[in-house]
């Protein structure tokens, strides 16, 4: 993907992609799904301007580390076992969004039994629905994981 561009797109993709890392780092640190203060992360997969999964782990592990996705997404993470590429991870984390999302219309709904809803907004469960559903149509399209 990188060899298509030229130099000017090349170095915005470099700082796109530099920027996802330190927020996703921030976020996961502060929230405590990295519990190391030095940590090494590093991207494995993306598509470009719009999701980034990487590997993440603590200074000087060779071994264990954890996938993350940030972007246009959620920032998450999760434990290497539980998926060998990136694109097993993407549909973890699209799995995972899913019934993260269901959970919370369920909760929704029985809150507002016999009420209207005031929000007028659009429902976070919804959010979250949508992002699970178009991250897994990614992981179904095999052309965009030649690079793994």
């Amino acid at each position: 993907m990188n060899e298509n561009l030229d130099k000017p797109g090349r170095e915005q993709l470099k700082a796109w992609t530099k920027k996802q890392l330190d927020v996703a780092v921030r976020k996961l640190t502060n929230t405590g799904g990295i519990d190391s203060i030095i940590v090494e992360a590093k991207p494995a997969w993306m598509l470009p301007y719009q999701i980034l999964i990487g590997k993440i782990r603590a200074h000087g592990q060779s071994t264990d580390f954890e996938w993350f996705i940030c972007g246009e997404v959620p920032t998450d993470s999760l434990e290497s076992t539980v998926a060998p590429t990136p694109r097993e991870a993407a549909r973890h984390f699209a799995m995972k969004w899913q019934l993260e999302a269901a959970r919370h219309q369920d909760m929704t709904s029985q809150e507002s039994l016999g009420t209207e809803s005031e929000s007028g907004g659009e429902d976070p469960g919804e959010q979250l629905a949508f992002k699970a559903e178009a991250l897994y149509s990614l992981v179904d399209d095999a052309r965009l994981w030649l690079q793994e």
